[in-house]
């Protein structure tokens, strides 16, 4: 019972600071756009998150080791929560930029410690199921911030204090527990270069969810307020599909590519991506529900293959590299997230506006769908039955990966922690 009230308590951690997270992917767009800022600083502004987050997947395992995971997970969310104040203060574009590259350094430091935790109390026979209602629940606070900041009487400028409060709250769980401290993490990782040699598809593949996810997912609020009048509550509820329809088409894609060319799924995935874009970027104001409808199914396939690169990496990989190659895939796609909202932004600060943006996500699910094609006929699938198992991992941190890594050490730690 120890270990799940362990479990219990990262996940509601979580859920709070994915709420908060959710809270700010609707808010900062809209109010950049409030504001008048052109499409190339809100591409600036977004990308900053993936800048802060690069450098913190690299340092946040050498905090952890100094200080230990209760202190750290203390410190980041601390940061987090006055960097997110701070956007409260002054609406200058340096300002929130620099916020913005300070809060994803803390945000990755967050989901390092969290997740090293949850793989650490995780019981081996359990340990997918932990994965998946994990991933489920941060979901579902993505689902849910949006709509806090659509309630009566919430403007955006209170949605930054609104979502300050949320990740103040995070600390409570994990600095309450009475539990030991988990394993310190080793901090390896596969530098994206090795990637490409390792397996070319899955390199692709990661760095192409962070251009094509990041870049739109940074815009589509503002293209939602032009669906209907009430303006967040568009955009929450067209976030809150593409999400939710995520979650319905995450795992039943996984599964296929433990039987199929991981590769052909990918290819798939963004091939049907790139096609609703393309039909948004045609019947770009379709009206509320219709297009909350299409961004519901772009989003389910583009944001479907980053777990299967993953999973894809690991099949030409030893069992006992998966953190480290999980920790590559990140980087991969923390590049891409840098690169991604700049080019979204100059998409849609274009005359063509949000029909700009869509026409950049097909077009570059389109490339990304050959050089996956292309992958699949330079070199033989690796046989079904030497695949590993599709594990649903999300680009937070590759701490998670340790749970399949070494089951027998990890129990060994959990039962000594205990």
């Amino acid at each position: 019972m120890t270990i799940y009230r362990n479990v219990a308590t990262v996940m509601g951690a979580t859920v709070l600071l994915q709420i908060s997270v959710g809270v700010l992917g609707v808010a900062l767009p809209l109010a950049m756009a409030a504001a008048g800022w052109s499409g190339l600083s809100i591409g600036f502004v977004v990308a900053g998150y993936a800048i802060g987050f690069l450098f913190g997947g690299l340092l946040a395992p050498l905090v952890i080791q100094s200080i230990g995971h209760i202190r750290a997970y203390a410190a980041f969310a601390g940061g987090a929560a006055a960097l997110t104040l701070m956007l409260a203060l002054n609406s200058d574009m340096i300002w929130w930029l620099i916020a913005r590259i300070g809060f994803g350094f803390c945000a990755a430091g967050i989901f390092a410690v969290a997740e090293s935790w949850l793989a650490d109390a995780t019981p081996s026979e359990a340990r997918g199921g932990v994965i998946s209602i994990y991933q489920i629940l941060g979901r579902a606070g993505l689902i849910l911030g949006p709509f806090l900041i659509a309630l009566p009487g919430i403007e955006l400028l209170e949605s930054f204090v609104l979502g300050g409060i949320f990740l103040a709250l995070a600390l409570i769980p994990i600095t309450a527990t009475r539990r030991g401290q988990p394993a310190l993490p080793a901090g390896n990782r596969v530098s994206p270069f090795r990637l490409l040699t390792i397996a070319p598809a899955a390199a692709v593949a990661a760095f192409g969810a962070g251009v094509i996810n990041t870049g739109v997912l940074g815009f589509v609020p503002i293209w939602a307020e032009t669906l209907s009048t009430t303006t967040t509550g568009s955009a929450a509820l067209v976030m809150a599909v593409i999400y939710g329809v995520s979650i319905l088409v995450q795992w039943p894609a996984g599964k296929l590519s433990d039987h199929v060319d991981r590769r052909l799924v990918m290819a798939g995935a963004a091939a049907t991506a790139g096609l609703f874009a393309a039909i948004l970027a045609v019947f770009v104001t379709p009206g509320l529900w219709l297009g909350a409808a299409l961004a519901g199914l772009w989003g389910g396939a583009s944001l479907s293959y980053y777990g299967i690169s993953i999973a894809h990496a690991a099949d030409r990989s030893r069992a006992e590299e998966l953190p480290a190659i999980a920790s590559g895939i990140l980087v991969t796609w923390a590049l891409g997230s840098i690169v991604g909202p700049i080019l979204a932004g100059l998409a849609y600060g274009s005359v063509l506006e949000g029909r700009g943006l869509f026409l950049f996500a097909a077009g570059a699910s389109f490339v990304l769908t050959a050089v996956l094609l292309w992958r699949s006929r330079a070199r033989k699938p690796v046989r079904e039955a030497e695949r590993e198992p599709f594990i649903n991992l999300l680009a937070t941190s590759a701490e998670l990966a340790e749970i399949d890594a070494h089951p027998d050490t990890q129990d060994a730690s959990r039962e000594s922690a205990a």
